[in-house]
């Protein structure tokens, strides 16, 4: 089979555009910062199409903590929903194409994920626009489809994901070997909730002409079929539930007691002032909102897998946890709580505690405890 396509002008005529490799690698790469559409983000997520928003190109990965650098990552990007990037390309004349670039990505990743501050990764994106002239705050907005988006918060989900380990690694080459091919898949179906997914970018040329084609492998079913499970967090096409629908969903779900300690932590916070709504994950959870000054703030949720979480990622911005220090000491109180585990980052996402634990009536309103004085002090900024 003739590899080559053929592009048809206005006049009928054709030109006829063969296979040809990259020039080098440096073309490969500005071609993807210039274009990241490249990317290919309605093939990475057919029913929620992802845009990209590039942080930097040879982005620094240090290897300890406040260290400025151990590697340097191709391309990193982010996605609408705050997902980091990592894109490694390699040309398909590089021998390095195949298990190398595996352990390059992982290392990336290993330690991205851990010493990356995302305040730095902030001024990397900030510096990236300024380069191109153009204001940071509008290229957000319009990757976001939203022009009244906060970046403050926008930039708290990259970290909140970021610590999750909820990361994209993505290896780009113009021709993905089955070797690679076999790895990406098996990585991406036992990876969770990471996505590891290849990009193969064809490139033809012809007549003055170039012609990318991209075609995304690694989202096999087996992988699709045990994130959506496992990890809860693809966005979902759907409308978005109401509260009662949540309830009822939750109900069919999980178990009655359950469904009876869930309702317990709602009333909970509904007595204090909360409002609540449902996110749009394809395991969607019931988020508290409390009204604060002038603004909301959403410290709690309910997760539809049966979890109940503190959100201190979701108050880096709000005094007194915008200090590191106030942010541990609730993970410290929730440590102490039966059933209660949480990493070492914990204090930079959502720790999380069984419900079923909360059948224990000291355990439960211990919990409400550490909630009650994280309320306080939110409201009395201290």
């Amino acid at each position: 089979m003739s590899d080559g396509i053929f592009l048809v002008r206005d006049d009928g005529t054709l030109v006829p555009m063969r296979a040809s490799p990259f020039e080098n690698e440096d073309v490969f790469q500005r071609l993807l910062a210039t274009h990241p559409s490249l990317l290919a983000g309605d093939a990475v997520s057919p029913d929620d199409p992802r845009r990209w928003l590039l942080v930097a190109r040879e982005q620094a990965v240090p290897g300890e903590e406040g260290g400025s650098g151990r590697w340097s990552l191709d391309h990193l990007f982010v996605d609408q929903d705050g997902v980091p990037t990592l894109v490694e390309v390699k040309r398909a004349s590089d021998t390095r194409g195949r298990r190398e670039v595996v352990a390059q990505m992982l290392d990336y990743a290993a330690n991205g994920v851990v010493y990356w501050p995302v305040e730095t990764m902030r001024q990397q994106f900030e510096r990236t626009c300024a380069a191109d002239g153009r204001v940071p705050d509008e290229v957000l907005s319009i990757a976001l489809g939203d022009s009244s988006v906060d970046p403050s918060a926008f930039w708290e989900r990259v970290d909140a994901k970021l610590r999750a380990g909820r990361i994209r690694m993505v290896f780009v080459a113009d021709v993905i070997h089955p070797e690679l091919r076999r790895i990406v898949e098996f990585l991406n179906e036992q990876m969770s909730p990471a996505e590891v997914i290849a990009l193969e970018l064809r490139h033809y040329t012809g007549q003055g002409l170039r012609t990318l084609v991209p075609r995304v492998i690694g989202r096999t079913a087996a992988a699709e079929g045990r994130k959506g499970v496992a990890s809860g967090q693809r966005a979902s096409a759907g409308p978005r539930l109401t509260i009662e629908e949540w309830m009822s969903r939750f109900d069919a779900e999980r178990t009655a007691e359950e469904g009876a300690l869930a309702r317990s932590v709602r009333d909970w916070w509904a007595e204090r002032g909360a409002s609540f709504e449902v996110d749009r994950y394809q395991s969607p959870g019931l988020v508290v909102r409390i009204a604060c000054g002038s603004g909301v703030i959403k410290p709690a949720a309910i997760k539809m897998d049966g979890r109940a979480s503190t959100n201190l990622y979701a108050l880096t911005s709000q005094p007194p946890f915008d200090q590191e220090a106030a942010r541990r000491e609730v993970v410290v109180a929730l440590r102490d709580i039966t059933g209660m585990t949480a990493s070492e980052k914990a204090f930079n996402g959502e720790p999380a505690i069984a419900l079923s634990a909360l059948a224990d009536p000291v355990a439960r309103d211990r919990l409400f405890a550490v909630w009650g004085t994280l309320l306080s002090r939110i409201r009395a900024g201290v």
